[in-house]
């Protein structure tokens, strides 16, 4: 269950709710002594908490996809936002106990430490556990019910697909140049599968006597993309361009598509930016 993947989600919301509810929470609980504020100072107080505990969060994530880079969406998982709200847990608890220290320099730091930071993981480890183990069985459903939908409109494309090659226009090969500009592969487009990026160069796996071949070409994804035609190929992903042709199945997790090609094993992803595009492919009409 841990290693099961899970959206990586981070918007305004992510930080507008848990200031509200800090402001909230001290403004009508009154912990730490708040109850001993005036309410000018409750409400000052309040949101300034509220403020430190937005702006934590925002940094933190922040740094977090800073130093993952481009890793986030397509290896996120149930185990790893566990370990990321918490650890913006730890982070927050760390700076508000730094803040009371610096207003009551002279209280015991032990005792705030254990009031503040230790209680606080205390106390959230398990919602934490529960809350993303919900999240993840509730977008898992939402993706299998979308991957039904999507697999529906697949099946009603497929054989008006095969119409359709009959009348685009393409050329009799598809040519692929390398970085150097010189030719790389010169291929059938519909025998073309998808190609992958990986670093400076693209994997490219096509189809040819029957059987499975990949040329790898130092360019990339971008220039090859342009070098294809729109009609058919589909940028499904930043690492991923595939042939629409070729689509076998949508698959779906909670974290988002994946498209089964036939004889091949790996599963292409599909951004959750693309999602939409892909229904709407499925669903023109040629």
């Amino acid at each position: 269950m841990l290693n099961k993947p899970h959206p990586f989600i981070f918007n305004v919301y992510s930080v507008l709710i848990p200031s509200v509810v800090t402001f909230m929470v001290l403004l009508i609980l009154r912990p730490f002594e708040f109850s001993t504020f005036t309410n000018k100072e409750l409400i000052l107080w309040s949101a300034v908490f509220a403020v430190l505990v937005g702006s934590t969060i925002l940094i933190t994530v922040l740094l977090v996809k800073r130093a993952l880079q481009n890793t986030i969406e397509e290896n996120w998982t149930v185990n790893k936002e566990i370990f990321l709200i918490l650890f913006v847990l730890v982070t927050i608890s760390i700076v508000i106990f730094t803040l009371f220290l610096i207003l009551n320099p002279e209280a015991n730091w032990l005792n705030i430490f254990n009031l503040v930071v230790v209680r606080t993981l205390a106390i959230s480890f398990f919602p934490v556990l529960i809350l993303v183990l919900y999240e993840q069985n509730h977008y898992q459903k939402i993706q299998r019910r979308q991957a039904e939908q999507l697999n529906q409109e697949l099946l009603k494309k497929q054989h008006s697909v095969a119409q359709e090659t009959h009348k685009i226009n393409h050329p009799a090969k598809a040519v692929l140049v390398a970085e150097n500009e010189k030719i790389a592969l010169q291929i059938d487009p519909m025998d073309l599968l998808f190609v992958k990026s990986e670093g400076n160069y693209v994997e490219v796996f096509y189809r040819q006597n029957e059987k499975i071949h990949k040329e790898l070409i130092r360019n990339s994804l971008k220039a090859i993309e342009e070098q294809l035609s729109v009609s058919v190929f589909f940028r499904c992903h930043n690492r991923f361009l595939i042939n629409l042709h070729h689509i076998q199945k949508v698959e779906g997790n909670a974290r988002n598509f994946e498209l089964a090609l036939a004889n091949i094993e790996e599963k292409i992803p599909v951004s959750r930016g693309k999602s939409e595009t892909l229904l709407q492919l499925f669903q023109h009409k040629p």
